[in-house]
């Protein structure tokens, strides 16, 4: 199986949280701005999308909807997860980011894909809840994405073993 160095996957998972925490902020701002249009709110597991179109369209604060591709056609990324958090309060983006963490790269990841985070040559990354979509969207959502980096894929990355 291929494998990158450690030293380019640490950049590259590096590269990858810069991306999704581009993806979060500009989550936060479009769900203030588009309140129930737009399907920010609707993403669900098994929607296809290509990570550098969606990072630029959140940049965007007139955009309102994530740019979504059918996976028969060539993506690079797959919402795969999704966990709600609970609670009134919110706890906090370090808390978040955790949680984020843990459950994108731990079983859900191995069941998803077929093979440990630690042996796939995939990246994970999340959309969160940000404060402000906490408290005005009541949003808890955790969305894990799978990402095969500078890669198109057609189909689903499910049990691809990758």
């Amino acid at each position: 199986m291929f494998s990158f160095p450690p030293v380019l996957r640490a950049a590259g998972i590096s590269l990858l949280a810069s991306g999704s925490i581009l993806a979060l902020s500009g989550c936060g701002t479009l769900m203030s701005v588009l309140g129930e249009e737009g399907n920010v709110m609707t993403l669900n597991v098994g929607d296809c999308f290509d990570e550098e179109t969606m990072n630029t369209a959140l940049m965007n604060s007139e955009i309102t909807d994530v740019p979504l591709v059918d996976c028969a056609e060539e993506h690079d990324s797959e919402f795969f997860h999704s966990h709600q958090m609970t609670g009134d309060e919110y706890p906090g983006d370090g808390e978040i980011q955790t949680q984020a963490d843990e459950l994108c790269s731990g079983d859900a990841f191995t069941d998803f894909i077929g093979v440990s985070y630690e042996e796939s040559e995939t990246y994970v990354a999340h959309l969160s809840p940000t404060q402000e979509s906490w408290e005005q969207l009541d949003d808890r959502e955790i969305l894990c994405y799978v990402n095969v980096p500078g890669e198109k894929v057609t189909g689903t990355l499910e049990g691809s073993a990758r």
